[in-house]
């Protein structure tokens, strides 16, 4: 009886609280792509930058999934105006830009640093 009660509360305090949060759901399925890289000097062993995209709530959030030091991250609209810019920043794993009211595909995120430039692009395709 009193594991069957303990499972009841259990469920009560933490099952069905996680089960009815909302979900954020996203306006667009994101895709973003290096587009071109040039790696300015010769290294010991190879450096690759990825990064991952994804919309919720009107914003884009650009993730980095590698390191880069003293880097210059621009990130421009289909227009050609710049939406978000970082200068002599430090790119880490987990690394995240915003862009906020993101609608304006495809943006294109330029990374200079002194040992490595890189052009994405992000792109999305509608549900």
């Amino acid at each position: 009886m009193k594991t069957k009660s303990l499972f009841i509360l259990l469920s009560v305090l933490f099952i069905i609280p996680v089960n009815a949060m909302p979900h954020k759901r996203h306006r667009h399925k994101i895709q973003a792509q290096i587009i071109h890289s040039h790696s300015k000097s010769i290294f010991r062993s190879p450096l690759f930058l990825n990064l991952t995209a994804d919309e919720a709530d009107d914003n884009l959030t650009i993730t980095f999934q590698s390191a880069l030091e003293e880097a210059d991250i621009t990130v421009t609209d289909k227009n050609g105006n710049v939406v978000a810019t970082e200068f002599k920043s430090s790119i880490y794993e987990g690394k995240t830009v915003c862009v906020p009211n993101s609608d304006s595909y495809p943006y294109l995120v330029e990374i200079t640093s002194p040992r490595l430039d890189i052009e994405a692009e992000i792109t999305s395709e509608d549900y």
